[in-house]
């Protein structure tokens, strides 16, 4: 299976609404990793040296106005192995933004069957937070013949000085063009979220996608776009 590339970091999750206190709840919950659409939990591969992507999508709670995100990365051609990214989200209501840049380090390349492993720094800024959010996340791939797992461990540093773990996996195959995956993920003393989703190349360099997930009862949606250059 030719594994998918995953992207630095969005943020997905359910929260009781999206003002601002919610746009900060999604970003305690997700950003360390900062995986490509539509994923959660990262993998550990990077765009290759002068390459990159943009990804915008909306992200909600069912019933909820949600809020939309735009998240571009690139790859320095005169450091191979480093990915760079940054994000921009605001909700629908117009009350809050969330701010990041991430930089993510291949240690290994990907083998075509087998393990490798990377590591992610995050700093994120919430609109009327007056302390940024730090994040470290290690990151390890498994490739196989029928598709991919993925492994995240990390830590988040608040802007309350609290040290929170962060956990994810999940599990992809690819049919053609379109690649299906399941996934868990959270954070020390806060419930897990379940998602299952799939994206759609519909020609090079382009990609649809979509997400369904379930996090204290309530459901999740997203759906966004993205193009790769």
């Amino acid at each position: 299976m030719p594994l998918r590339r995953h992207h630095p970091y969005h943020l997905r999750s359910a929260c009781q609404g999206y003002g601002v206190a919610a746009l900060a709840t999604i970003a305690a919950l997700t950003l360390p990793a900062h995986a490509g659409r539509p994923l959660t939990v990262d993998d550990a591969g990077v765009n290759a040296p002068g390459e990159g992507h943009v990804e915008v999508w909306w992200e909600g709670v069912h019933r909820d106005r949600g809020a939309f995100y735009a998240a571009p990365a690139y790859a320095p051609a005169a450091l191979p192995g480093l990915e760079l990214g940054a994000l921009l989200a605001r909700d629908l209501d117009g009350r809050a933004t969330v701010q990041s840049v991430v930089a993510k380090w291949q240690w290994t390349p990907p083998p075509e069957q087998g393990c490798h492993a990377a590591s992610s720094v995050g700093l994120w800024h919430t609109h009327r937070e007056p302390r940024s959010t730090r994040a470290l996340n290690l990151l390890g791939t498994c490739i196989a013949s029928w598709g991919a797992v993925h492994a995240n461990a990390g830590t988040l540093h608040t802007p309350d000085h609290r040290w929170l773990p962060t956990w994810g996996a999940a599990v992809e195959s690819t049919w053609g063009a379109v690649t299906a995956h399941i996934e868990a993920f959270g954070q020390r003393g806060g419930p897990p979220t379940f998602q299952t989703g799939a994206l759609w190349e519909w020609t090079p360099g382009w990609q649809l996608d979509g997400v369904v997930g379930r996090r204290q009862g309530r459901t999740l949606l997203s759906i966004g776009v993205k193009h790769s250059f």
